[in-house]
């Protein structure tokens, strides 16, 4: 038995119908004609269609009256909203949906924050579909893992970023089989290869920003975009920093590129920045998702440096952005101070789909109404959790130069 229609679904039909009659008629006017038998009858049955539509969408909706239940409801969930919510302790159907949604993607983990929000594209509270068409999906329109990675520049040079974790992750890693000539009747090599895990598990980020109460009062879509890209912006620089950094290794937080400063590279020229591919293609991972990465005081240097003495190769980076044939990404987050006169910056070049960025459960918000109060502001303090690294080494080139 085919499925009763709501009115959103008739509504629909409704305006398609309309787009047909339109084409119908406008074509014929175009081609300077009258209409055929043929789509005069196909606009008679448009126009008994859409009659009958508005005969079954008037008896939906006195059901529904009757019944004491909306058909449609047009809800969005409000990040602002609901921080004003968590102050006042009562929320409102559309943030209890979220939040428990976020609770549902943080089940396992321990939580200390008012509000939990869900890291999706695009988080959909369903309000309930009765079995006379019922009422239709109300949709949030957060959308803020969208703009974490674009912030990221790991995201655009392509490093396998993958989100809506629960459990502890291991990638299996595997040597390759390897095969050796033998003589006719000799048993053959055993060139089976080895295989091994890299564990990966939830690391807590933690960052904070400040709204004022001004703000929390607005009630719009510019608004709301801004607080979200304020937190994420936050979010994003700190992992970056860590990713690309020099800091010490930690059990609470992914270890930077640079912990184990490699050899100083000097002054960098024409030969160091081929010696980089080279290290890559002769471990045969000269492959995926190729780019350098550098700082952009090495950009600068990269931008006025010519290839050869007599300045006939050009500069080591053309007009195209393109550095030895592949792209060059800057971020101030690489590390900086290396090497002991502390003036030579982080350099890699890698095949960036070998490095996994993983993120777990929801966004864990604490809203401070107190400490900042006298300054008409309230703390936002935000847990994230994250783990990083890299899934193959031959994949990746590092230096420092200057």
């Amino acid at each position: 038995m085919p499925k009763e229609k709501s009115t959103v679904d008739l509504k629909d039909e409704k305006r398609q119908l309309n787009v047909r009659k339109e084409t119908l008629i406008s074509t014929a006017k175009t081609e300077k004609r009258t209409l055929t038998s043929e789509e005069t009858t196909q606009l008679n049955e448009i126009a008994t269609r859409m009659v009958d539509i508005d005969a079954e969408i008037a008896e939906l909706e006195a059901m529904n009256k009757r019944k004491g239940t909306p058909h449609q409801t047009q809800k969005r969930f409000s990040l602002l909203r609901a921080i004003g919510e968590s102050i006042t302790g009562t929320y409102s159907d559309e943030s209890l949906a979220v939040i428990e949604r976020g609770r549902a993607q943080m089940s396992g983990m321990e939580t200390t924050g008012s509000l939990l929000i869900p890291v999706e594209d695009r988080a959909a509270v369903v309000a309930g579909t009765p079995a006379n068409g019922g009422n239709v999906i109300d949709t949030d329109m957060l959308d803020i893992m969208t703009p974490l990675t674009a912030n990221l520049i790991l995201a655009q040079v392509g490093a396998n970023i993958v989100t809506g974790l629960t459990n502890n992750v291991s990638i299996p890693k595997y040597t390759g089989t390897t095969a050796d000539w033998a003589g006719e009747t000799s048993a053959a090599a055993d060139g089976t290869g080895t295989f091994s895990k890299q564990g990966f598990s939830p690391k807590r980020l933690a960052a904070v920003t400040y709204i004022s109460k001004q703000m929390l009062a607005q009630d719009s879509l510019g608004v709301e975009r801004m607080l979200c890209n304020q937190i994420v912006r936050a979010i994003a620089a700190k992992l970056e920093s860590t990713i690309f950094g020099a800091a010490a290794a930690s059990a609470t937080k992914p270890d930077g590129f640079f912990t184990t400063v490699p050899a100083a590279g000097g002054v960098v020229d024409w030969k160091k920045i081929v010696e980089l591919e080279t290290k890559i293609n002769t471990a045969n991972a000269l492959q995926g998702n190729l780019a350098y990465v550098v700082h952009p005081s090495i950009l600068g240097k990269l931008k006025t440096t010519v290839k050869d003495a007599s300045g006939a190769g050009g500069f080591l980076i053309g007009d195209n952005g393109m550095l030895n044939g592949y792209k060059c990404l800057v971020t101030t987050n690489i590390a900086s101070g290396l090497q002991t006169a502390k003036d030579e910056y982080g350099a890699i070049f890698a095949n960036w789909a070998d490095y996994f960025i993983g993120q777990w459960g929801a966004l864990d918000l604490t809203v401070d109404p107190y400490t900042e109060a006298a300054n008409g502001q309230i703390k936002l303090i935000v847990n994230a959790y994250f783990d990083a690294g890299i899934r193959r080494d031959e994949s990746f080139a590092k230096t420092t130069w200057k």
